[in-house]
């Protein structure tokens, strides 16, 4: 909702995850792989852009998300597919 309504952009959102990840994570090893954080940054900058020139957009976008390792993803060592 504040990412749709331009109160926080995807770039702010995205930073201030990446920080809580960075600080809890080492601790708690509850993400095991991630894109690095400049990937992730420039993703959001991304879904920020589109936003700004009035694109159709999904309800969930510029929102991070993480997944479960059981679901394959492009990137990721262990990806089948």
């Amino acid at each position: 909702m504040l990412i749709r309504s331009r109160k926080l952009s995807a770039c702010e959102v995205m930073a201030a995850y990446l920080g809580q990840i960075n600080r809890l994570n080492p601790k708690v090893n509850a993400i095991v792989a991630k894109l690095d954080d400049d990937q992730c940054l420039a993703l959001a900058d991304e879904a920020d852009h589109l936003m700004a020139k009035s694109e159709k957009v999904g309800p969930l976008h510029g929102l991070p998300i993480a997944f479960k390792d059981l679901e394959t993803a492009v990137g990721f060592p262990w990806t089948r597919g």
